[in-house]
Formats: C-alpha cells, structure tokens, sequence
C-alpha cells in the first residue's frame, strides 16, 4: 500500500518564475489549496495494481476543510499524507495545524467483510466509509474514527512525526508500544501515543498552542474539531543526550562551517523504522563494535531560510554561494528503548531525479510509467558555492521499509 499526496501545487520554477504566467495558472500551480490523499495497492515487485489506485478528498468528508476566505488561498487543511503499520493496523498521519492521525481499514472489491459502513460521522467516533473522488471502486477505505490531534505533553504542534513502536518486553503477548518521533536531532525527543484514545480540551488551549503569546486568540476552524482532540500521552518527551558527529561530512561543512552552517541542525522525519538485529549490524562478522540491536530511520533537513534571499540590493552573486530551499537526509541508528539514544548517524545526502527516458518511455528494468512533468524536477539543482549538484530542490522520504519477500533488503520510497 502506498500514499500520495494529489495536488497540482509544486515549486519546480522560482516565484519570479510563476509570477508572470497568467494569473489562473499562477492561482492553480501555486496559490492552491487543493491537497488530496493518493492511495494505491502494488504488487511484489512495487508496480501499481490496474484499477486499485484512488483519490479521496479527505478534509471536506470529514468535516474538518479549512474555512476559505479571500487571501486565504494557501491555507490549506491537510498535507503530506503517510502510513505507518503498528501493531497490525494501518495508521493515517497528516500535517495539519500539527500531526493528526486516525486508523485505515482498507477493503479491495470482493475481498474482506462487507459490513455496512456509515456515509458521515453520525458520531466522531463511528466509523465510516470515504467516497473516492477518481479511481472508482475497486479500493474502499473506511476511517475508524475522527482525527486525533498529537500535542505531545508539553504542548509542542510540529510537523512531520515519524511513528515507532518497541515491544512490550514485560509482557511479550501485549501489543507493542507505540511512540511519536517529536524532534531527531541534535537531540533525540520521542513521546509514547496512544492514537485511537483522546481527550476533549478547550479552543482555549488550542489557540494557546498554535499561536504565539499576544496574538489574538479568536477563530472559526472546523479544524478544531480535531484540534480539541488531544491524543492520549503517556509520560513526558524523552530527550536523548546530543546526537553524535556524522560518519562522513558534506562540502558545505568545510565552505560554511560553524554557525554559518546552511541546512538547520534540528531535524525530523523522513521515515523510521527499520529494525536491524545485532547479527544485521554484524555484516559477515567483520563488526563487533555493537551488541544490541538498533532502529534505523531517515530524517530529513533543509536550508535555514535568510530573510537577505529577496533583498534587490544583495549582489545575486553573494545569493548564488548559499543553498535555497533545498532538501537533504541522512539516516541515523537508536537504541530500542527510552530514551532512545542515537548511536550513529550518516552524513547528508539526496536522492536522484527520476530516470531518464527514451521516446517517454522508461527503461524496461525501470519499471512503472514514466511521468512527462517529472523533467520539471531538473529545473532548481543545489547550487551552493558556484558548485552545482545534481540533487533535486525537494526530495520527501515518506517510506522506509523491509522488502517484500527479502529481510535482508530496505526499501526508500521519496517525492520530487
């Protein structure tokens, strides 16, 4: 199973770029808040199953659509959908005002049972069936509930939470732990959820929590719905001691060292987890330097953002020696168990473009179908210290995953 996120918005040409095209193409490409989930089964060998890929138009069904007014046209109410599999359930997780989470239950035609679902939340926590917007009827998903709104303990509304769970070593028949990844580096901060359980708070604690102190604290989301939803915690964050150094070092350590330092320290996900056993880490028992099993996740990072980049009066050639907007990852390996220290972490890296074609079509050990716009994606390169890299502006890791049929591999599934 896979997700998608559906939305004509993309960032393949600078702002400059979009703004002289004509105003409709602008509004679509760029001012839109058109985000819709993408949902598709594959097949052993990672290729779409004919008939069995939709989009829903989550937000509307559900209650939750962000009110629209005129300047408001680039709030939009959910984005960046992921899927993470705890304790044998499928869970949804999406960037709202933070992270907000519900259960899957998925249905392909003529398979499962076919209980009648509900066609509206008669209740918030009634489950009920979503209607496909394309894609027809072969897939059905249902949500089990609302949304519930992870807070964390102290309050904290972020985005990007990678989802985990360890084992319950006490009592090995109990499900498994499941935690939230709230912050990876430089320190480790996790926070154990309980997603399917909530507590009602008030609008008052949610406008403390998304605004800054003086600000005003009056609004009309239907979002709030779900932001009055606060998942049940258990226990505070975590906070491991500081990350160590990277195992290899990047160009822009030794052109921007210190505090001028082009991509932001604080990172997130990505994607996590992987378990690699004491044996995995072993590779043909040439290591012995680690006797415990390790999580292994990929989080990602990006450039701190100079309020200079749009000054007319900075040489453009000054601009050209720093990254803009650009995206890196690096993996990073933990302890199973609180507070989760990181044991070793990967320098930065990026994921390549989409392959090359000939006649539009992929190469035949490629697989898939080729995409024409995906050449966009070659338009804004790295470019840091007149040294250009053949790095996309924007790589998203939003899977990380044991292969299907073989333990011994990982797959990485990422968006341009």
């Amino acid at each position: 199973l896979v997700s998608l996120r559906v939305t004509a918005a993309n960032h393949c040409f600078p702002r400059d770029v979009f703004s002289d095209l004509p105003k409709p193409v602008w509004e679509a490409v760029y001012h839109t808040s058109i985000n819709h989930l993408g949902l598709a089964l594959l097949d052993v060998n990672y290729q779409m199953l004919p008939g069995y890929d939709i989009v829903i138009e989550v937000d509307t069904q559900v209650g939750l659509k962000r009110n629209m007014t005129p300047g408001d046209s680039l709030s939009v109410t959910f984005m960046d959908y992921r899927l993470f599999v705890i304790n044998g359930e499928i869970y949804l997780h999406i960037n709202a005002d933070t992270v907000i989470m519900t259960r899957l239950i998925l249905k392909a035609k003529g398979f499962g049972n076919d209980d009648e679902m509900h066609d509206k939340f008669t209740a918030e926590d009634q489950a009920f069936k979503l209607n496909n917007l394309f894609g027809g009827d072969q897939l059905e998903v249902t949500l089990a509930h609302q949304f519930n709104t992870l807070w964390t303990d102290e309050g904290v509304h972020g985005k990007n939470f990678a989802i985990f769970s360890v084992p319950n070593t006490s009592h090995p028949d109990n499900p498994a732990s499941i935690y939230a990844e709230i912050h990876i580096t430089p320190n480790h901060q996790v926070q154990q959820i309980v997603p399917e359980r909530f507590e009602h708070i008030s609008l008052q604690r949610v406008f403390e929590r998304v605004w800054k102190k003086g600000t005003r604290k009056s609004r009309n989301l239907n979002l709030d719905i779900a932001n009055r939803r606060s998942m049940i915690t258990v226990g505070n964050v975590t906070k491991s001691d500081i990350a160590p150094l990277a195992s290899f070092s990047t160009v822009d350590e030794h052109r921007f060292p210190g505090k001028s330092a082009p991509f932001k320290e604080s990172a997130h996900g990505g994607s996590c987890c992987v378990s690699f056993s004491v044996d995995d880490i072993n590779i043909d028992g040439t290591r012995n330097n680690h006797h415990e099993s390790l999580i292994v996740g990929i989080a990602h990072t990006k450039v701190s953002w100079k309020p200079w980049y749009g000054k007319s009066h900075i040489p453009q050639k000054e601009k050209d020696l720093v990254p803009h907007t650009h995206y890196v990852s690096f993996f990073y390996a933990f302890d199973p168990q609180p507070p989760f220290q990181i044991r070793a972490r990967s320098g930065y890296f990026c994921l390549g473009h989409a392959p090359e074609t000939f006649d539009d079509t992929l190469q035949p050990e490629e697989g898939g179908v080729f995409n024409p716009h995906s050449v966009l994606t070659r338009n804004r390169p790295l470019l840091q210290y007149n040294v250009t890299f053949d790095c996309p502006q924007m790589h998203y890791i939003s899977t990380f995953i044991e292969k299907a049929g073989d333990p011994t591999s990982t797959v990485i599934g990422y968006g341009l």
